[in-house]
């Protein structure tokens, strides 16, 4: 596979991988116009973290011809379902007024509360949206995220597997980017709270799905 080809074939997988079901859910949870006016931040933050360890598990497929142990991989399936089920409830709960989740800043850091009654906690602050990443992280090492890491591998040549790698990251950060960016602009219209409760019913669902799908075998295969 010579380097242009390997290139186009990461864009391409980068914007079918970036439009997948369980990637979309998690989006649309995360983005809340009332809660920050960088939306585009936050799928931006999200595609870096997805990006880390397709990168880092795709070079190490190039160079030592290694693999994940399909216990592994099915580990952070789940674990990316259940986020997606928390990210759902999450925002349920919101839109019925029982949680809170407020942004604000300290001297230029971001910071995020999330309060349930009284209960109120805290996260680090940050320069980027640390939630996006951290999901980002764990999608990037579950589902289809192999495919890249498998295609990576096969090609010919060592700048062909960097090429592929590099083009299927920058397609992935920057389509999500725009998406949660479009996300958060439909969000300021008066259908806001409809919107809400099916993004937040869409993550609930389909992260339930996946973790069936996974330790059980039963339902749907969405991905």
């Amino acid at each position: 596979m010579a380097i242009t080809a390997a290139a186009i074939t990461g864009a391409v997988v980068g914007l079918r991988h970036s439009l997948e079901a369980d990637h979309l859910a998690a989006i649309s949870t995360l983005v809340d116009d009332r809660k920050t006016d960088r939306p585009g931040v936050v799928g931006a933050s999200w595609g870096v973290g997805h990006s880390i360890p397709i990168i880092a598990v795709g070079l190490v497929f190039v160079f030592l011809s290694a693999s994940l142990p399909d216990a592994v991989t099915l580990a952070f399936e789940v674990l990316a379902g259940l986020i997606l089920v928390y990210l759902g409830l999450r925002m349920l709960l919101e839109v019925a007024g029982l949680l809170t989740v407020e942004r604000h800043e300290h001297d230029g850091h971001e910071h995020t509360h999330v309060s349930l009654g009284s209960v109120s906690i805290g996260s680090f602050h940050t320069h980027v949206d640390g939630e996006s990443f951290l999901v980002g992280i764990v999608h990037g090492l579950a589902g289809s995220g192999a495919i890249v890491v498998a295609l990576a591998a096969s090609a010919s040549t060592i700048p062909s597997s960097f090429s592929l790698l590099l083009s299927f990251s920058v397609i992935t950060v920057l389509t999500m980017s725009v998406l949660s960016y479009l996300w958060g602009s439909v969000l300021t219209t008066r259908l806001q709270s409809a919107l809400k409760v099916l993004a937040g019913s869409a993550s609930f669902v389909i992260g339930g799905l996946l973790v069936t799908n996974e330790l059980l075998g039963v339902g749907p295969v969405l991905f």
